[in-house]
């Protein structure tokens, strides 16, 4: 993971960074919440976020963020509905297909998410 917020991690701003490999930009995981990653790069991902479910009012967000990913999707998991939704928008996404889903979603539905081919 490009950073592993989870076993509680809370109320991180992960900002201004250049990451380079992973499964995952940011994971969020076991109990961990509002983290937040923006303006970030993340260079040969599989998959920007992966986050489990939150409560409500403890939201995490991902947004202003350039991914170029090795896989599709640019994110999922319990966090992608509900009342502790993740706050995503503003992606610029990179794959090697120039197509991207984003918790189950083809094209992505995130506000100013644009999605574009590798060259």
């Amino acid at each position: 993971e490009g950073v592993d917020n989870d076993d509680g991690s809370s109320y991180y701003h992960t900002h201004d960074n250049f990451l380079v490999s992973g499964n995952r930009g940011m994971k969020n995981d076991f109990g961990g919440h509002d983290n937040f990653h923006y303006n970030n790069v993340y260079g040969y991902v599989g998959e920007g976020f992966g986050i489990c479910s939150q409560l409500a009012g403890h939201v995490d967000g991902f947004y202003n963020n350039t991914l170029i990913m090795t896989g599709t999707s640019i994110g999922g998991g319990e966090g992608c509905s509900g009342p502790g939704k993740t706050i995503v928008h503003d992606l610029k996404v990179y794959t090697p297909t120039g197509n991207a889903t984003e918790c189950g979603h083809s094209p992505p539905q995130s506000p100013g998410t644009t999605v574009h081919k590798v060259c």
